[in-house]
């Protein structure tokens, strides 16, 4: 469920100078970690930049919520850039847009310009047409409902939800609910579809099709990269990641339940 921002006004600012070039460094660590990365790769990324361009000694510092960055030249004169980051999400695709950016700007260290232009090509191109969501989406909702003991029906009937969630986040996320209330909405829907699914006399089991659609609402990725912060001595933004794993697994559970408890499952 990915949200992303307008970058607009940071392309109409003049690019004429090292500001300028930080300035747009900073859009490109802001929009990775809106679409996913590991704060890491999002700090090592910007890190590479400011070096190939010989901003100065850089220091960047990025949570979940916020990438400042200070540069420090050999004259003494400092530049400091941040971004606030409202929103993360999962956008593979668009993270290997700005990683192929990111290392075709190292490599030929184009002007400030030519920066803003690729990197706004980069944000407005949809690598995945919206169909091929879609697909997987009711493929990973169906294969889930199989895998843990459902029947090729039970499978279907999940990839329908699959297909339900698809039109939700395609329409609704990020755009009227706060996060956690959206999921729960979401669960609450999809429970409540499933659970009809096992009433309607079809024989199809709706326990299993509800755990197809959980699956997808699981934050997998969040946890992973929990994890992963922690182990590489980040436990700011680990305890961070986890907290919001843990939140959104709770909001799923909270949501489900209220049709579980309801139909009696």
């Amino acid at each position: 469920m990915p949200v992303f921002r307008n970058y607009a006004v940071f392309w109409a600012l003049p690019l004429t100078d090292d500001s300028s070039c930080l300035d747009l460094f900073v859009d490109i660590g802001q929009a990775m970690l809106e679409a996913g990365a590991e704060i890491h790769r999002v700090e090592d990324t910007i890190f590479r930049l400011c070096h190939a361009y010989e901003l100065g000694k850089a220091d960047i510092f990025a949570i979940r919520s916020l990438v400042l960055v200070t540069v420090r030249e050999d004259t003494g004169r400092l530049y400091t850039d941040s971004r606030r980051i409202y929103e993360i999400g999962t956008d593979m695709a668009r993270l290997e847009e700005l990683n192929s950016l990111s290392r075709y700007l190292c490599r030929e260290r184009p002007g400030a310009e030519e920066i803003s232009r690729r990197f706004r090509e980069s944000m407005e191109k949809r690598p995945v047409p919206w169909w091929e969501t879609m697909f997987g989406y009711m493929l990973a909702a169906s294969s889930f409902a199989c895998f843990f003991g459902g029947r090729l029906r039970d499978g279907a009937a999940a990839a329908v939800l699959g297909f339900l969630l698809f039109e939700m986040d395609r329409h609704m996320a990020g755009k009227t609910l706060q996060r956690f209330v959206y999921i729960a909405f979401c669960s609450v829907i999809l429970g409540f579809l499933g659970v009809g699914c096992g009433m309607a006399g079809l024989g199809l089991l709706p326990d299993k099709i509800m755990i197809g659609t959980i699956m997808l609402l699981v934050p997998g990725m969040a946890l992973m990269n929990s994890v992963r912060d922690m182990l590489n001595n980040n436990a700011i933004n680990g305890l961070f990641s986890c907290i919001d794993a843990v939140l959104t697994a709770g909001a799923i559970a909270a949501g489900f339940a209220v049709p579980l408890l309801l139909g009696r499952i």
